[in-house]
């Protein structure tokens, strides 16, 4: 059953997708953080977990992977040609245990409601072949912002919010979450033996010096966890 968040949040996605880009550049700095995370894509299979227009999915099928989708917005889904796609909560996978050879969330554990980290996680490690590999990729609350790198970025984030330029109008039931990497990662924990974080660089972040030497300034995070020695679940 899908829950009053995710109905929110699919319904904020249905109403805003002209917003969101239908590719990813080959040379994305977060889609070369994923092939570096989880290797060689040629052959695998691959859940890309709120997939949005395909743009990840699709980049990874030019490389030779089997890529599935799933997202609860309808008009993001309309417009994944080319994906093998369904419509679906991450909280409850449609697919069999040990299907896929790695998971994928390029920013979307942000929109999930707190306290159902848990939940896509398990189900996450569930569908995942044994040594298969999560990799999340997600707004790390430790950032700074790549134009003023003397504010933190969720400082920014929250004012842009109050002026009503952010994704939810700020009085609304749903936030975009950001987390604190060690905090996901110890949830991560639970479900996976290896977990490690690794601090994306960005091309406006390059610029700057601050974000060089100090790769926990940056904005995007992420996470792989490989299910071998996982928990029980």
């Amino acid at each position: 059953m899908i829950s009053a968040h995710e109905t929110e949040v699919t319904f904020r996605f249905d109403a805003l997708h002209w917003r969101f880009k239908a590719s990813v550049d080959p040379e994305d700095y977060r889609l070369r953080g994923i092939r570096n995370a989880i290797g060689p894509v040629d052959g695998m299979r691959i859940l890309d977990l709120g997939c949005g227009k395909g743009r990840f999915a699709r980049a990874l099928q030019e490389l030779g992977a089997e890529v599935t989708g799933i997202d609860l917005s309808s008009a993001m889904l309309s417009e994944a040609t080319g994906v093998d796609r369904v419509r679906g909560s991450a909280r409850r996978l449609p697919f069999r245990s040990g299907c896929f050879d790695a998971v994928l969330a390029v920013e979307v554990f942000e929109h999930l409601e707190p306290g159902t980290w848990q939940e896509t996680l398990s189900e996450a490690r569930r569908v995942l072949a044994p040594r298969g590999s999560l990799a999340i990729v997600d707004k790390s609350l430790a950032s700074w912002n790549a134009q003023r790198p003397w504010v933190p970025s969720a400082l920014l984030k929250r004012i842009d919010e109050r002026r009503g330029r952010w994704m939810y109008p700020a009085d609304g039931p749903v936030r975009e979450r950001w987390f604190w990497p060690s905090k996901l990662r110890k949830e991560m924990q639970r479900y996976f033996a290896d977990v490690r974080i690794v601090h994306l660089l960005s091309p406006d972040e390059e610029e700057h010096m601050l974000f060089r030497k100090l790769p926990t300034t940056r904005l995007m995070a992420l996470w792989v966890a490989r299910a071998d020695g996982g928990a029980d679940v």
